[in-house]
């Protein structure tokens, strides 16, 4: 159920972020604010999600990278998911001649676990991410949607975000398929059952860690 709604959210369908390259000499004298958002859909995770996020000229959000996780791969993904399916839009930040300019703009979202349910979901007990130092000229992620049967083992997977390269894609999904393990997810009745997924694979960096506080 919460991996048909990211699906949902994202239309069923890839998505490519587009470039994100601010200009320095153009630095806002007013950021930019929120105009629209979608409610955000609750995981049932507790947990704090620090972005990155590059604003173009017309308040639109064109990229968006994790800098600090919560520590749970389906919470990351989901953000991700969230705003590069244009879940939130701007207005434009401005100059000091009050011409709108593209900018960074950082936020941390706080999710809480909400009413306690039975139902438990599949926790990825082994996380493999490629090597920093084999992609020193890029800072990208691919967010990769997985298929898991009732041991959680993970049958198929898909992309749902792309980093907009298809070789770093292809790689992200290879890695989830074969290297990464997860858990079963439970029903109400504590039956392990099959379930979907998702997690985030970084290419050139990795996000920090969730602090403890």
């Amino acid at each position: 159920m919460i991996l048909a709604a990211i699906i949902i959210l994202l239309g069923m369908g890839a998505l490519m972020p587009q470039a994100d390259a601010a200009v320095e000499e153009h630095r806002p004298v007013q950021p930019p604010q929120v105009v629209q958002r979608a409610p955000l859909y609750n995981l049932g995770i507790e947990g704090r999600v620090h972005l990155n996020m590059y604003v173009d000229a017309e308040g639109k959000v064109a990229s968006a990278q994790i800098i600090q996780s919560s520590g749970y791969p389906l919470l990351d993904a989901y953000m991700l998911a969230y705003f590069h399916a244009g879940s939130v839009t701007f207005s434009p930040a401005l100059d000091a001649a009050g011409q709108p300019v593209p900018c960074y703009v950082r936020q941390m979202f706080s999710f809480s676990k909400g009413e306690e349910t039975q139902i438990k979901l599949a926790e990825a007990v082994k996380q493999v991410q490629p090597k920093v130092k084999n992609y020193p000229d890029v800072k990208t992620q691919t967010v990769i949607s997985a298929k898991l049967d009732d041991k959680g083992k993970v049958q198929e997977t898909k992309i749902l975000v792309s980093s907009g390269n298809e070789e770093y894609d292809t790689a992200a999904a290879e890695l989830v398929q074969k290297k990464w393990k997860f858990s079963p997810a439970h029903d109400a009745e504590g039956k392990a059952v099959a379930s979907g997924t998702a997690c985030v694979i970084y290419f050139g960096y990795l996000p920090d860690p969730p602090s403890e506080s």
